[in-house]
């Protein structure tokens, strides 16, 4: 019986194995170090694991410049994507140490790091550009202060096949992020008439879709910021238990689940302001990298 549980363990063992270069995220990689400590050796010691490095929320949150840098170090120096989502805590210095450590990286996406700034942005990007060395996607979506001659000169140093996530909208003039509309009206003409950033053209939260036709219904969101939903949309996103809101997918982090003893029950959860008034607050949870 222990010989069949063995064999049984290692051929779990030898699939797991077959799974990790498919992980996506951190996350899933620290999680899967906890299954045994042979897994937990095989991940420490893969350097093509830590090759591409995503950091999302809840994680984002604990990621310090030193934690950054301690972490990126596994992959001796091939990291190629660098995808660290809202880590507020991450600041130029960290993210240069990073590129100086990494000449090799292609993707820079850094959606929300308030705390960068383009200062720091353009000189990692220039650091990269060192031997002929393109970047082909950058993602700065909530790095503040980018100007018209920042993206110029952003330009440059990319790939022709290169993409950056931000633009100058035709309504305001800023370099913000500009969304697809999913609307089939919209996609049908050439120079759609909603055309702008998110603070110049109101639009749902989870499919971009505007919402300036006069006959287009929305619904507000839990995630604040004065986030709104298409009806569409909010039909289908579960809905905190108390104020019937919902989270959109990008946001959904933030929902604290009920533990439920019925499986047949549906899922349940509180919103952030519905939790937090009841009583408990939500920011206390100490996620461990």
């Amino acid at each position: 019986m222990m010989r069949e549980e063995e064999e049984e363990w290692r051929s779990v063992h030898e699939v797991l194995l077959i799974v990790l270069p498919y992980l996506h995220s951190l996350f899933e990689l620290l999680s899967m170090t906890r299954v045994s400590r042979s897994l937990r050796d095989a991940i420490r010691d893969e350097t093509a694991l830590w090759t591409n490095f995503v950091i999302e929320p809840p994680l984002s949150s604990r990621l310090t410049d030193d934690i950054l840098s301690e972490i990126t170090s596994k992959s001796a120096g091939k990291l190629k994507t660098l995808i660290l989502r809202q880590c507020l805590r991450v600041t130029d210095k960290g993210l240069r140490r990073v590129v100086d450590a990494n000449p090799l990286i292609t993707k820079i996406i850094v959606p929300g790091c308030s705390v960068l700034t383009p200062k720091g942005i353009m000189e990692c990007v220039e650091s990269l550009s060192k031997n002929n060395h393109k970047l082909e996607t950058l993602h700065i979506n909530g790095v503040n202060g980018f100007t018209k001659q920042h993206l110029l000169a952003l330009s440059t140093y990319l790939s022709p096949e290169g993409t950056i996530d931000v633009e100058v909208c035709p309504k305001c003039d800023q370099v913000m992020m500009i969304p697809p509309c999913s609307r089939e009206s919209c996609k049908q003409t050439n120079e759609r008439k909603c055309r702008g950033c998110w603070l110049c053209i109101p639009r749902c939260a989870e499919c971009s879709v505007c919402l300036v036709a006069p006959d287009t219904e929305s619904q507000e969101a839990a995630c604040g910021n004065d986030d709104v939903l298409c009806l569409e949309c909010w039909l289908v996103l579960p809905k905190c238990r108390f104020c019937n809101k919902p989270y959109c997918t990008i946001h959904s982090t933030r929902r604290h689940e009920i533990a439920i003893s019925d499986a047949a029950s549906r899922p349940s959860f509180e919103c952030e302001a519905c939790y937090y008034r009841a009583g408990t607050n939500p920011y206390e949870v100490d996620y461990q990298i």
